[in-house]
């Protein structure tokens, strides 16, 4: 099976995303699985990955795209560094051959629609894996007023990927009762608890 893997971040990232996204990668190419994986080549602190980052191993394909590097110091500039993975990893996605899953984490936010469109345009099975709820978090946060016109479109935009999904993965019981109050299918639906990631974190 070919299965494509997004996230902002990967190993030898220390962000938690990559690493958890690591391990479940690895363990599916060394089940026989081809397993390509769309990240950015710019690390969770800025920094920028090197030439021996991009290695790829037997069953396994790192493809780090191009992004801006404005930092996660204010909000104009995250917003620009989204929307450049957004394009790269689309453009790339599109390009790849074809996967069966793909599988989204939320990093950035929405980038399961990547996902959605490969299952409307080449029939891949689209799988949700959610480490935040949005826009709910950023209302938590008093970065997005609930009453906004953009807060209810983005809620929109959720519901319509947690239905569409072949499988939403949740990291516990309250987020799973969540997700399904905000249209997930109960039935694609699963609780998946994070675990210790692997030993390989570069510090």
């Amino acid at each position: 099976m070919r299965i494509l893997l997004i996230n902002q971040f990967y190993k030898p990232d220390t962000a938690a995303t990559g690493q958890l996204l690591a391990d479940v990668a690895e363990e599916l190419a060394a089940h026989g699985h081809e397993v390509h994986v769309i990240c950015s080549r710019h690390r969770y602190d800025g920094s920028k990955s090197g030439p021996a980052d991009a290695q790829s191993a037997e069953g396994l394909a790192v493809h780090r795209v191009f992004t801006t590097r404005f930092g996660r110091k204010m909000l104009l500039g995250r917003a620009i560094d989204y929307l450049s993975f957004y394009v790269s990893a689309t453009w790339r996605a599109l390009v790849l051959p074809k996967p069966d899953v793909c599988v989204s984490l939320t990093t950035p936010p929405f980038i399961s629609l990547i996902g959605l469109m490969l299952s409307k345009i080449k029939g891949t099975r689209n799988v949700i894996w959610v480490m935040d709820v949005y826009p709910e978090i950023a209302a938590a946060y008093d970065v997005l007023g609930k009453r906004s016109l953009l807060y209810r479109l983005l809620r929109r935009v959720n519901r319509v990927l947690y239905r569409n999904a072949a499988a939403v993965i949740s990291l516990g019981e309250t987020m799973t009762e969540q997700l399904q109050s905000l249209g997930a299918d109960p039935e694609n639906l699963h609780t998946v608890h994070n675990w210790v990631p692997g030993k390989d974190i570069d510090y």
